[in-house]
């Protein structure tokens, strides 16, 4: 069965441990979570079949969000800090945060790539993060 994307909820941290309430990344409006595989072309130049022969390499991902700037906000603080530092930051992506264990989402150590802030005139002030992940992400 479909899940409904609006009770996502985003979480960042600077441990493994479960999140609390106040881990949750205020303003965030939108959140995708990216994983990816390296494909390694392996075709030899005896092959004959004409098509490409692939063999999985290393796994990647990443995690962005967006949604509207709330500086007050510690989970906000601690991406722009750790942007600084270099510090690794544990991003907890729950898709369906009333599910059971193992079904609410993914916990995953990053590294954030950046934090963006944005605004027009007379508007609000967006806000934008990406994160590459560290290590595998584990189900949550």
């Amino acid at each position: 069965m479909a899940v409904a994307a609006h009770p996502t909820k985003v979480y960042v941290k600077a441990s493994a441990a479960a999140p609390s309430g106040s881990d949750e990344v205020a303003g965030i409006k939108t959140c995708s979570l990216n994983q990816e595989a390296n494909l390694l072309d392996v075709t030899t130049f005896k092959d004959t079949s004409g098509w490409h022969q692939k063999l999985l390499g290393l796994l990647d991902g990443t995690v962005d969000m967006s949604g509207f700037a709330e500086f007050a906000d510690a989970p906000q603080s601690l991406i722009r800090s750790s942007l600084l530092s270099g510090a690794s930051i544990w991003v907890q992506v729950e898709f369906n945060p009333s599910g059971s264990a193992g079904q609410k989402g993914f916990q995953v150590e990053c590294k954030v790539a950046s934090a963006n802030h944005s605004g027009d005139l007379e508007d609000v002030v967006a806000f934008e993060a990406s994160f590459q992940f560290t290590a595998a992400p584990v189900a949550v």
